[in-house]
């Protein structure tokens, strides 16, 4: 066995967890090569100081639910999960279909795909960047007025909550910050979740776009509950 001193063990733990945002034990055992009781301690030392939360079976970060990465970071998080995720959900559309598109990476690599698609669609987002990208004639393109948060790319207020009222959605494309069966669809900021909710509202059908990092997850505003939306994930 090769021994790992105490704080590079440690090191090593966050590191995972900052990457994976969860871990069990077996994996903090494998990746250190320590034993069971070993890395219990040190996952216990790590919440006392209130670096990570002890969960059954292992651990996991701790999040700041007010806030989310920026667009830049978001980009470069799970790439090939997001082109998984996509090629489910481009399956779920049928021609003469209404669409409402969240922003976001994950609802972004949806784009692709439905650029391919040779049918008649109609697509409202809250996304300038998805607005733009969205090339394919046979696609009419509505974008939703009021203002950008240019952290996240979302249009929010209330002038887009008007709008959003006067249409109906055949399907609508969520993204969301976390996910679990008690709690539903989450998200930190209040104004994206009064938007994402609204769209819930006004759609026959709403997906959930996410990655398996995003399950069980917790985050400050529940827009849906897990009753409104049908998770599709990698």
């Amino acid at each position: 066995m090769i021994y790992i001193l105490a704080n590079d063990r440690k090191q090593k733990i966050l590191a995972h967890l900052n990457q994976h945002v969860r871990a069990t034990l077996e994996e903090l055992q494998s990746l250190t090569d320590s034993s069971v009781s070993t890395i219990r301690r040190d996952l216990n030392e790590l919440e006392e100081d209130q670096l990570l939360r002890r969960i059954h079976g292992g651990a996991e970060l701790l999040q700041d639910f007010s806030t989310e990465l920026t667009m830049i970071e978001k980009y470069s998080k799970n790439v090939q999960e997001k082109f998984i995720i996509a090629k489910k959900a481009v399956k779920k559309i049928a021609n003469g279909d209404t669409i409402y598109l969240d922003a976001g990476t994950t609802t972004g690599a949806l784009i692709p795909e439905m650029n391919q698609l040779n049918i008649h669609l109609t697509v409202v987002t809250s996304s300038a960047t998805h607005a733009s990208l969205l090339t394919n004639e046979k696609i009419n393109v509505y974008i939703l007025g009021g203002m950008i948060k240019k952290s996240t790319d979302s249009v929010i207020g209330g002038l887009a909550l008007d709008q959003l009222r006067t249409y109906r959605f055949n399907v609508a494309f969520l993204g969301a910050n976390g996910f679990d069966a008690q709690n539903g669809a989450m998200t930190p900021d209040s104004e994206e979740a009064a938007i994402k909710r609204q769209a819930v509202l006004q759609s026959q059908q709403s997906y959930l776009l996410m990655d398996r990092s995003k399950l069980g997850q917790t985050s400050f505003v529940r827009f849906a509950t897990k009753d409104e939306v049908e998770v599709i994930t990698e």
